[in-house]
């Protein structure tokens, strides 16, 4: 396949994806669901921050979360014991989730059974910057122990969030401080929300679920 045709196959697998995307999203808002996008790198601490969600938020709305990965079911099995239903989609060797991966999944059950639906996006900051998934608000994490510098090497995905979170901030003063990523995030995208959390801790989640839009 010549370059050129490479470029016009990707532009077009762009548009499908967005307009399947744009179709999730109007459903969700037609039947008064929210969905949320959480991307980050491996280890940024997604998956125990949703766990802290799921611990919070079962005991009052139906919670449904779809956990991406290269492989395995971990991610998914630790969040469902905090109440939530989980399902893992495995990519195989894809770096993302895709608004089919997502439809897939959606027309597989009753969205009207559940109030708020959660996609973890495959762990890396790059990839999924690039997919709308149909999501209302797309969260980005990071945490401390990704370096100094871990948001200004990665602008885009940032862009393309509405609510930053800077995780493990317990650990501050190991270097630097978690208000450095906190700044850097703020400057990169205007009224962009940034939050500080500590999954470990708890700190920083009832701030999250606020900035959701969630009644809690």
């Amino acid at each position: 396949m010549s370059p050129e045709k490479k470029v016009v196959v990707k532009k077009l697998a762009y548009q499908v994806n967005d307009e399947l995307a744009d179709k999730i999203r109007e459903v969700m808002k037609s039947k008064n669901k929210l969905f949320f996008n959480m991307m980050g790198s491996i280890g940024s601490g997604k998956t125990l921050i949703l766990e802290r969600l799921a611990a919070k938020l079962s005991s009052k709305y139906r919670v449904f979360v779809i956990n991406g990965d290269v492989a395995t079911t971990i991610d998914a099995d630790r969040i469902a014991k905090q109440g939530a239903t989980t399902v893992q989609i495995n990519t195989g060797g894809g770096c993302h989730l895709s608004a089919k991966l997502i439809q897939n999944e959606l027309d597989k059950i009753n969205i009207d059974d559940y109030d708020i639906f959660i996609a973890e996006n495959v762990g890396n900051l790059i990839c999924p910057a690039a997919w709308d998934i149909g999501a209302q608000l797309n969260i980005t994490v990071v945490s401390i122990t990704e370096g100094e510098y871990v948001v200004k090497k990665h602008p885009i995905i940032f862009k393309s969030a509405e609510i930053a979170i800077i995780n493990k901030c317990d650990l501050d003063g190991l270097g630097f401080n978690s208000d450095v990523l906190a700044e850097d995030a703020a400057k990169i995208k205007s009224g962009m929300k940034v939050i500080l959390t500590s999954a470990k801790t708890g700190q920083g989640i009832d701030e999250l679920i606020t900035a959701l839009g969630i009644e809690y």
